[in-house]
């Protein structure tokens, strides 16, 4: 029985094995970060995306992002942080506004891409921007939305 899921989960997740590129034509491979206004969604449901309002003119978002009470550069060490403590999983590139990160699943090691824009709303409070997705496959079963509201969470109710 357990082999049988297995298998299956295995057969959902390779599904349409090759790379899978965003329509921006950036390969996502964490090679530089997603523009977020010209973003547009993947027609699979295998990626997650929070956005301000009026934030991605080109993508309809799963989620409005929260506003934090702090400013821009203390959120962005808080995710620093957040991710740092993340399992299997790694920053590959920052730059002022940005972090791109790869976490890995934990029982496959399927790679998926994780862009995180930081936005100063005010001097004394910030918003994010986070696409998730996968990788490889088709679906996710849930995985990037569990994990971006998972770290929505967790940055909301870290101290002030």
């Amino acid at each position: 029985m357990y082999l049988r899921l297995i298998l299956f989960l295995f057969a959902l997740a390779t599904a349409g094995c090759a790379a899978t590129a965003d329509t921006d034509g950036r390969n996502t491979s964490g090679s530089g970060p997603v523009n977020f206004q010209e973003l547009e969604r993947r027609d699979s449901p295998n990626d997650y995306l929070v956005c301000p309002d009026d934030y991605c003119k080109k993508a309809k978002p799963d989620r409005v992002s929260p506003v934090f009470p702090m400013p821009a550069e203390e959120l962005k060490k808080r995710v620093a942080v957040l991710l740092s403590k993340a399992p299997r999983t790694q920053i590959v590139s920052t730059d002022e506004t940005q972090i791109v990160a790869e976490q890995r699943s934990a029982v496959f090691g399927f790679p998926d891409t994780i862009d995180i824009a930081i936005i100063a709303v005010a001097a004394d409070t910030s918003t994010v921007a986070i696409y998730s997705r996968s990788r490889y496959g088709y679906s996710d079963l849930g995985a990037n939305g569990r994990r971006v509201d998972g770290w929505l969470e967790k940055l909301a109710a870290s101290p002030k």
